[in-house]
This record gives structure tokens, C-alpha cells and sequence, in this order.
């Protein structure tokens, strides 16, 4: 078995479920990707320009403290620039995706479904959710040349 991820951590609930898949049932590592201080102006662009800098009601250190740290490896900032600090060979069997946004979303998406392993699990969140267009538009996009 690979080992799992969640990009877009916030508070670290989703964390706490993933985590335990993870520590129960495969003793890999739980990669948790966030920039653990919520959107910035800079981030609202485009689809999303009718979004506010939500989120920031977290930290790095309270997320380690709710969730804890065995096996588990907190990557902080933006994705995509956050792929340079994933390690080389990858390979995961669950991913969690809840970026809400579209750009790094698309992104996310780009980076993270070479890497998945033969019936692995994807989790999208926030697809159709009428309130974060650009997830939807982002993940229509992506798998608009994988459907037959």
C-alpha cells in the first residue's frame, strides 16, 4: 500500500480520519499539505474572485496538536509550489483534495493522479457544491480527456 494525503488541512478534522485509515491499517505516512493560515488576496483570482480569505482561524501548530505526529509529515505553503517538497517516487492509496479553489485544485490533480496506485481511492471535496465553482470547473477540466 502507498501512502495517503490530504491537501487542504484546515482545522485537521478529515486528518483525524484519514490518519487513523493510515496508522490502523498500513503504518505509512500520512503527507498533510495546507498553507495552515487560511486563503490570501492573492489566492482570489478568477472563478474564485467572489471568494473571501476565509480559513485563517487555524495554525501549524494547532493542527500538529489535534492531530499529532506519528508518521505524519505537515507540508506547509501553496500547492503547486508545495510539490517540490514531496518526495521523489511517490506513491499514494488515498488522496484527499479539499482546496476549494481552482487553481491549485487543477493542480493538485496534475500532481497527485500519476501518483496513485491501482485501486486507490481519490476523494474530491466540495464538487458541486454551489459555492466553490472553480472545484468543479477544475475537476471537469481534468478528467474531461480520461472519460470514454
Amino acid at each position: 500500500m502507498g501512502d495517503v494525503s490530504e491537501l487542504g488541512v484546515y482545522k485537521g478534522n478529515t486528518c483525524i480520519f484519514v490518519g487513523g485509515l493510515r496508522k490502523t491499517h498500513t503504518g505509512k505516512t500520512a503527507y498533510l499539505l495546507d498553507t495552515f493560515s487560511g486563503f490570501s488576496a492573492d489566492d482570489i483570482s478568477g472563478i474564485d474572485r467572489d471568494k473571501s480569505t476565509g480559513f485563517a482561524d487555524t495554525s501549524l501548530s494547532a493542527v500538529k496538536k489535534f492531530v499529532g505526529r506519528d508518521n505524519v509529515i505537515f507540508v506547509e505553503g501553496k500547492f503547486p509550489e508545495l510539490a517540490s517538497k514531496m518526495p521523489d517516487g511517490l506513491k499514494v492509496s488515498l488522496v484527499h483534495i479539499d482546496c476549494d479553489l481552482f487553481a491549485p485544485m487543477l493542480a493538485a490533480l496534475e500532481y497527485f493522479y500519476p501518483r496513485l496506485m491501482p485501486g486507490c481511492f481519490l476523494v474530491l471535496h466540495d464538487y458541486a457544491s454551489l459555492v466553490w465553482n472553480g472545484t468543479e470547473k477544475a475537476i471537469d477540466q481534468f478528467i474531461a480527456d480520461k472519460c470514454e
